[in-house]
Order: structure tokens, then C-alpha cells, then sequence
């Protein structure tokens, strides 16, 4: 009985070895890499919140929604300065830097309260790909701070100034603002000329 079932084992791995030896397909692509299939998953958005429809130029006004449900703001990107001037003699930037600013208004659309630093939420990418997060204790004359603390009930609006440290030669290319201290998977950006 037991050389029977030897015999038979040894035909299969025989047959398995043959079959794989002699396989000429190409090995079946994996659905979700194809972007076919019940497993297909989207393709994932551009970097930096390109092409997710948030996006625009000085003036142009960009919805961004939070991470939780409710959070939605109206984000105007009012005004650009390049360079943006200290309004305090006592606090130039450093030598080899300029401060850049921009002037958001900022509408909670949402029906969650706002309450969370302006600051933390915005940032700007210069022409290399460098992002570069705001200058938190800087103030400029162009005009008053967005503030670092700003809570904003639903349908509320605050304008104000954000204000970034870059090195003095670099060209900012866009500027970018996401819910939830900058974490949001939904960014707003504008492209802004010097």
C-alpha cells in the first residue's frame, strides 16, 4: 500500500517540476497595481495637494475641509509680500534670510468650530521643492497677524498676516494652508510670483 502512494507522490512532484520549468507566461498582474480589478485601488494624488480641485492663485479663494466631520473654512489667499518688511527695528530677519508674508482670510464654512494656529496650518515651497513652515514670533508691516491662537464658530471669518522665514535669494513658488495644524489630507495652495 505504501508504494502505491510513494509512487504516485513522486509522479506529482515530477509533473510540478515540468510544468513550472516550462512556463513561458508572464506572471499575472496584480490588480490594484493596474488600477483594474474589485482590489483597484485610485491612484494616489500628487504631492503637495496638487490636483485634489484646492487649488489657486493670489485673490483666489480654496475650500479645505479637517479630519474630523464638520471642519470646513473658505480660504481667500488675499495679498503676497516678497520681500515682507519687519514692522519692529528690533526684529529684522537674520542676516541671509527675508521674510516673505501672506494675508489669508479665512470663513469657517463648516458646522465644527475652528479653533486651532493659523500659523501651524500654513507653509511655502520655494522653486527647489524646500518647504518651509511660518515664523511664529514674526510681524510685518503690511499689516496685523493672522495671530497664533484663532477659534472662529461657524460661519465667522478672521484676515490677518502669516509671516515665513526664507533665505534672502529664494524664490517662493506656492503657498499652501491645511486644517488641523498643517495634518489635514486636504491642503489648499496658490501659486504666487515675486
Amino acid at each position: 500500500m505504501r508504494r502505491p502512494l510513494a509512487a504516485v507522490a513522486v509522479v506529482l512532484a515530477v509533473a510540478a517540476t515540468a510544468t513550472a520549468c516550462n512556463d513561458n507566461t508572464k506572471p499575472a498582474a496584480d490588480p490594484a497595481a493596474t488600477g483594474k480589478g474589485p482590489d483597484a485601488q485610485a491612484p494616489s494624488a500628487p504631492a503637495q495637494g496638487q490636483g485634489d480641485g484646492k487649488s489657486g492663485a493670489v485673490g483666489g479663494k480654496v475650500t479645505v475641509k479637517g479630519n474630523k466631520p464638520g471642519e470646513q473654512l473658505d480660504v481667500t489667499l488675499k495679498d503676497w509680500a516678497d520681500p515682507a518688511k519687519s514692522d519692529n527695528k528690533y526684529t529684522p530677519p537674520k542676516p541671509g534670510k527675508k521674510y516673505v508674508a501672506a494675508e489669508f482670510e479665512i470663513v469657517n464654512t463648516g458646522t465644527a468650530p475652528y479653533a486651532d494656529s493659523p500659523q501651524n496650518s500654513a507653509s511655502v515651497i520655494d522653486a527647489q521643492g524646500q518647504k518651509t513652515n511660518a515664523s511664529t514670533l514674526a510681524s510685518v508691516a503690511e499689516g496685523a497677524s493672522l495671530g497664533a491662537d484663532l477659534k472662529l464658530a461657524a460661519g465667522q471669518k478672521a484676515t490677518g498676516w502669516i509671516v515665513f522665514t526664507v533665505p534672502e535669494n529664494d524664490t517662493v513658488k506656492t503657498v499652501q494652508f491645511a486644517m488641523n495644524s498643517g495634518l489635514a489630507s486636504q491642503p489648499g495652495q496658490w501659486a504666487v510670483k515675486k
